[in-house]
């Protein structure tokens, strides 16, 4: 079997270009490359503090699961708003985080 071929997706504002791995979510991506994400559940989805914005490559995107379906239902999230912790990296991802104040 082939292996897979690298992918490289970018976290703005910081526009950083990091390489992902098939097996990783996007919030371990961004955690293993030292991209700061909040996480408070640990990666389980039941938070929601690691939503992103995906800018570029939504139409690459898997539908929801039933853990992120629940959480974008219940917070009224745009299509372009998805978990870090419930999504695998696709090629050309252009990932905004979003800015926090303080008290998030």
């Amino acid at each position: 079997m082939k292996p897979k071929s690298p992918i490289f997706i970018t976290f703005l504002p910081e526009a950083r270009v990091v390489e992902a791995s098939h097996e990783e979510t996007l919030l371990e991506t961004a955690l293993r490359t030292g991209i700061e994400i909040p996480h408070s559940c640990g990666g389980n989805g039941t938070c929601g503090t690691c939503r992103v914005l995906i800018q570029v490559g939504l139409n690459k995107m898997p539908l929801r699961n039933e853990i992120e379906a629940e959480m974008a239902n219940d917070r009224k999230f745009e299509a372009n708003e998805r978990l870090c912790c419930q999504n695998f990296a696709q090629e050309g991802l252009i990932i905004q985080v979003p800015e926090r104040s303080s008290e998030d």
